[in-house]
């Protein structure tokens, strides 16, 4: 699916948002293209983070990128969101995080992998 929104409405961005949240959906098949700054590597690390969460060994997941900055940058959000969910105090915080991103409440075995 091609969408191009004007992003200066609330309403663009709720659009812009469940876009997103469809292509980071490790079961959807899915090509990302968009000019800089527009969300794809926001889009990148959430679909990593619902493998992750999935029960995917890391040793098993390959991420390619056009430049080592890109890489870069990947592992930085990835990792700085890693860290944010370890000092999570409550698991309900952290239920709510992962609700957020998967669009579904987690069983005791995805927080335990969160």
């Amino acid at each position: 699916m091609i969408a191009q929104i004007d992003a200066g409405t609330d309403e663009a961005a709720k659009k812009i948002r469940a876009l997103q949240s469809r292509a980071s959906d490790p079961q959807a098949f899915v090509w990302v293209a968009a000019n800089a700054g527009s969300g794809k590597t926001h889009v990148l690390v959430e679909r990593l983070m619902r493998i992750l969460l999935d029960g995917t060994p890391p040793s098993r997941i390959l991420c390619l990128t056009f430049t080592n900055a890109a890489a870069a940058e990947m592992a930085n959000r990835l990792f700085t969101r890693l860290a944010e969910w370890a000092i999570i105090k409550s698991d309900d915080d952290l239920a709510e995080q992962i609700l957020e991103l998967t669009g579904e409440a987690p069983d005791e075995a995805k927080l335990t992998r969160a």
